[in-house]
């Protein structure tokens, strides 16, 4: 059967756009990073016989076209909103909830990991006969729960419960219970808590810890402008962002900081990181395997933080407590951690509750 001009049309327009729409994103502009995505962009792959034959050419191909694909971030942003109109309640494993607040979920975890990492660190402490405190901060799931719809998620507190058992001989720091009455204590765009929340973590320290009465602390918002790890993971570019906050004591406080990499700062914040896509490194320069602070706090005290990013935020608190605090980050150091633990006064150990479940790198105590 002959096709009619119309149709015959429809197939030539439909391949003109195939064909100009290809054309125009090979042509296009490519990047290196996403600021949206928060990741580096895969790079055009090398054409050679054996990637060609193998296969592996095209799937290389296949994640870079995708990558660089033209409007990039407006189809993401299409799709996840589309997405929630069609009432789905997630994208990427991050909840769309009330006033804009995207939650990542936490509804599993991996239970060899979690013992494993129980059993990791009470080893280190018996065998180096320490006393740690241990925090482990729930997360932002549990702090906005009242955004989530009902049984989304675990019950946190009975995971923390748990542990409070599995860490009997130590100081077990709980914040959960401090949560209840109010949910802004994360960011609505991140997985972290933020400056409202480190300083209930603080109050927490100052009590069981510490057995004082915390400081008195002013508080600046120095950025509006705050798109953190779920605004890139869900897609959802329509919300609004986050606002960093500077927090000092209110009691004069000096500090030297210096990091792993040689650089030296007399501040626990760097402003430059607010003109970055990650804000959030605005607290001690992000990620470090190895940070020095000194400070002129009164009682000359000592004190190691092990931790996970969820301390960045929390550490300009108890820099008001210490003279000085070394803080590691196992994923990243991997040096002889008991002789920095011998030195110190209070050994800390600040975890969010998801990411002590499954963190591998815990094994690096011993």
């Amino acid at each position: 059967m002959k096709k009619s001009l119309s149709e015959k049309l429809t197939v030539l327009v439909f391949l003109i756009f195939i064909g100009g729409f290809s054309v125009a994103n090979l042509l296009a502009e490519k990047k290196t990073f996403s600021e949206n995505e928060n990741r580096n962009l895969a790079p055009a792959p090398a054409l050679t016989v054996p990637s060609l034959f193998g296969g592996k050419f095209d799937d290389e191909f296949e994640t870079w076209f995708s990558d660089h694909f033209i409007s990039r971030d407006s189809w993401i942003e299409l799709k996840a909103y589309l997405r929630k109109e069609s009432g789905s309640l997630e994208n990427n494993d991050v909840y769309y909830a009330a006033d804009g607040r995207l939650i990542r979920t936490f509804s599993t975890w991996r239970e060899a990991s979690l013992q494993q990492n129980i059993d990791t660190v009470n080893a280190f402490l018996e065998d180096n006969r320490l006393h740690a405190a241990i925090m482990i901060v729930p997360t932002a799931s549990y702090g906005q729960r009242g955004s989530l719809p009902d049984n989304a998620e675990i019950s946190q507190p009975a995971l923390l419960d748990r542990l409070e058992d599995a860490f009997a001989g130590q100081t077990f720091v709980r914040v959960d219970d401090r949560m209840n009455g109010t949910d802004d204590l994360y960011y609505h765009t991140d997985h972290h808590w933020n400056h409202a929340g480190a300083r209930l973590g603080y109050e927490a320290i100052a009590a069981q810890v510490l057995h004082k009465e915390p400081q008195a602390f002013t508080y600046t918002p120095v950025s509006d402008s705050f798109y953190g790890t779920m605004y890139s993971r869900s897609g959802a570019f329509w919300v609004q962002p986050d606002t960093i906050v500077r927090m000092d004591p209110v009691q004069p406080l000096n500090v030297e900081v210096a990091y792993d990499n040689g650089q030296t700062t007399a501040s626990l914040f760097m402003p430059e990181r607010l003109n970055e896509k990650d804000q959030y490194t605005y607290y001690l320069d992000g990620n470090h395997a190895f940070l020095d602070i000194h400070t002129d706090a009164l009682g000359g005290r000592k004190a190691l933080v092990i931790k996970d990013s969820f301390a960045h935020i929390l550490l300009p608190y108890l820099a008001a407590e210490y003279s000085e605090l070394q803080v590691i980050d196992l994923r990243y150091y991997h040096s002889p951690v008991a002789e920095l633990a011998a030195q110190a006064d209070d050994i800390y150990f600040i975890y969010s509750l998801d990411n002590f479940c499954e963190d591998p790198n815990l094994i690096f105590l011993r």
